[in-house]
């Protein structure tokens, strides 16, 4: 009699345990569900309570920041863009081996290119240089913003002849400097856009 309590206790015992392991697994996939959906709930609240305000500020340059950026104007790459520009609105054209490709209105890869696609006063402004790098067609590609009309940022290709001369071959606006981004600079680099004692 006792072998079969004990026979009869073992189903038992072990059907006890299924139940008490599933239950206790489809509760604790519960209670993670339910401290999941918490935590994304929080998450949301937060994000929509606490956006963060991103404001924008003039850059405060030091001096020796400002020095090592005058020189940028003494660059012959640079100083050759304002002998383009002068010689463009005077109609002389100097500085550019082929101008019909420079001055030409014309779009490539989403940007506008050449000279007359823009009003002449950006010409006539004083411009500062952006950013400075090589070009990977050999030369500098130079980054300029006009100090009257700020609205655009221009990219200019300058080459360097192996006669020593430098020449002008394309001139377009970035796309990718939008009229939201070019506010944020005008703000950011106060400083320099006021400068005109220093810019080119």
């Amino acid at each position: 009699m006792q072998i079969n309590k004990k026979i009869f206790f073992i189903p038992i015992f072990f059907v006890g345990i299924s139940l008490f392991v599933f239950i206790y697994k489809n509760f604790d996939k519960k209670s993670v569900d339910q401290i999941q959906t918490e935590i994304t709930d929080n998450q949301e609240f937060s994000s929509a309570e606490e956006v963060p305000t991103v404001t924008t500020e003039p850059i405060v340059f030091t001096k020796e920041q400002l020095e090592q950026h005058y020189q940028v104007y003494k660059n012959p790459y640079v100083v050759h863009i304002r002998k383009v520009l002068d010689g463009y609105i005077d109609g002389t054209n100097i500085g550019m081996d082929l101008p019909e490709d420079v001055i030409e209105k014309g779009e490539l890869n989403g940007a506008i290119t050449g000279l007359s696609a823009f009003d002449k006063k950006y010409y006539e402004s004083k411009f500062i240089v952006y950013m400075i790098n090589d070009s990977i067609a050999g030369g500098k590609q130079v980054s300029i913003i006009f100090q009257d009309k700020p609205d655009k940022l221009f990219d200019v290709w300058v080459y360097k002849l192996s006669t020593g001369d430098y020449d002008l071959r394309a001139f377009w606006q970035n796309p990718k400097y939008s009229e939201e981004k070019m506010s944020e600079i005008q703000i950011q680099y106060e400083t320099i856009l006021s400068d005109k004692n220093h810019s080119i």
